[in-house]
């Protein structure tokens, strides 16, 4: 079990798509002791149903933490907003500009505070990580 982990909207909606096998509720709360969410990956779990429902009983027993970046320090802050503009230069692209926001912002929070998991179903964001946020530092 992790200390601490992210989570991304598209294993919310994975794991939570079926109402008949609640895997979002059961299994999620088994990989941490803190789960976070951030709320621009949390408003984009909206279909099927049954994932926005399995989400929201997670946050409503405090199972499953949302945050945003605009809770943070303004040191924080300021290293928030210079990580995410670092990883939306490679990750998002400006016609579609809410393409990969989840990621993105998760990213950025889940650096600042030292979590070092993120949870996603995204095959191919692990290069970027290592190249944008796995420096060394």
């Amino acid at each position: 079990m992790y200390d601490k982990i992210i989570v991304d909207a598209d294993i919310c909606i994975k794991l939570g798509s079926k109402d008949k096998y609640p895997f979002l509720t059961e299994v999620l709360p088994l990989l941490a002791k803190e789960i976070y969410i951030h709320s621009q990956a949390y408003s984009e779990v909206l279909i099927p149903d049954s994932a926005r429902r399995q989400l929201n009983v997670l946050v409503s027993q405090k199972k499953v933490i949302v945050v945003n970046e605009t809770e943070l320090e303004p040191k924080e802050r300021c290293i928030y907003d210079m990580v995410f503009n670092q990883l939306a230069n490679v990750m998002i692209d400006p016609r579609r500009p809410n393409k990969n926001k989840g990621e993105t912002c998760s990213l950025a929070y889940a650096k600042v505070k030292a979590i070092p998991v993120f949870v996603t179903d995204e095959k191919d964001l692990q290069p970027i990580i290592d190249s944008q946020l796995n420096t060394g530092l």
